[in-house]
């Protein structure tokens, strides 16, 4: 009787494909974040950057990304 154990490369096809998968999440999340602090929907960005591959988008996004926008600070003033 044989036991059915996974074999090494199965194992390491799916750790391969988990940390891909994982790391694939934290850019679009990263991406999604990004786009709007800078005052854009993060999902027009998300979106077109996962359907051209998700390194290829992000490299566009970081080249072609709008600059932060200052947020003012309220300063209060003490009458004493």
């Amino acid at each position: 009787m044989e036991t059915s154990l996974p074999d090494i490369a199965s194992i390491l096809f799916f750790l391969t494909f988990a940390v891909y998968a994982v790391l694939v999440m934290f850019i679009l999340v990263w991406m999604h974040q990004d786009a709007e602090n800078r005052g854009i929907r993060g999902l027009l960005v998300v979106l077109p950057a996962f359907m051209t591959g998700t390194l290829p988008g992000m490299v566009l996004w970081l080249a072609f990304r709008p600059s932060l926008k200052p947020e003012p600070v309220l300063v209060r003033v003490r009458n004493d």
